[in-house]
């Protein structure tokens, strides 16, 4: 499994997506997903849901989630620092929802799309700020809010998934990541189970079966170079994990591809 950190620097954007795929990944910010016309599927936090015209979907800080178009689709996206609308910045940094999507609501939809158009029109962020405010008074109570801190998690997991990126290919485990980056091992291992629910070496695992398959589509690299490039330590291991993410060994997706 690849996961991407996205960096959102802005304080607030909005925009309208038309038949949104993307793959797996996280961010600081809230999302909030309206879908406007046609249908989506969305995997938030190792959970799949398939959204309709109406349908709204709520996604808190370092949820990891991807989208899926398998129809014509129309998607209103919205992002926000959760200390943005500040009377609810306690509720999205001190909880995680235990589902995220509020379906066919008679008033989100219309919320949502009025809060995209003052955006559009550069109103005042004190207005943007009373909107959000209202349409998480409506969202937040459907959604079975759970109580966790993890504020601090926050802070570190922009600058785990960054060291990562940038070392995948080299031999790295949790006592080596967690000597680099002074945060105890055990921290980072309850990171990745609680957070994106998967374990710190089939994370490392899916980065490199992600940059093996880049490898496989991109050249005429042998095979044994490709797994040993890719950070494997060996034939075996590389073809069991990229089974395992794509679903054929590397030999039968080259000849597909090919």
């Amino acid at each position: 499994m690849k996961i991407k950190y996205q960096h959102r620097d802005q304080a607030f954007h909005s925009f309208i997506s038309t038949n949104n795929t993307y793959p797996l990944h996280l961010h600081k910010n809230i999302e909030i997903a309206t879908v406007l016309t046609g249908s989506i599927h969305i995997h938030i936090n190792g959970r799949e849901y398939v959204l309709s015209a109406g349908d709204v979907a709520i996604i808190f800080p370092n949820q990891p989630h991807s989208y899926k178009t398998t129809e014509k689709n129309e998607i209103l996206l919205i992002f926000f620092d959760a200390t943005f609308p500040g009377d609810y910045t306690g509720d999205l940094l001190h909880h995680i929802p235990d589902h995220s999507v509020a379906a066919n609501h008679p008033l989100l939809p219309d919320l949502t799309t009025t809060l995209y158009k003052l955006y559009q029109e550069q109103r005042d962020q004190r207005l943007l700020k009373a909107y959000i405010s209202v349409i998480l008074g409506h969202a937040l109570p459907l959604l079975s809010l759970k109580k966790i801190d993890y504020k601090k998690d926050m802070e570190l997991i922009p600058k785990i998934l960054t060291y990562i990126d940038m070392h995948f290919l080299e031999p790295i485990n949790l006592n080596k990541l967690s000597i680099e980056l002074g945060i105890s091992k055990f921290m980072i291992s309850r990171i990745f189970s609680e957070q994106f629910r998967i374990s710190f070496r089939d994370y490392i695992n899916g980065q490199r079966a992600a940059f093996a398959h880049m490898l496989l589509v991109s050249t005429t690299n042998p095979v044994t170079d490709i797994a040993f490039d890719s950070g494997f330590n060996s034939l075996r291991s590389f073809y069991r994990v990229f089974k395992k993410e794509y679903g054929v060994t590397p030999n039968e997706f080259r000849r597909k591809e090919f």
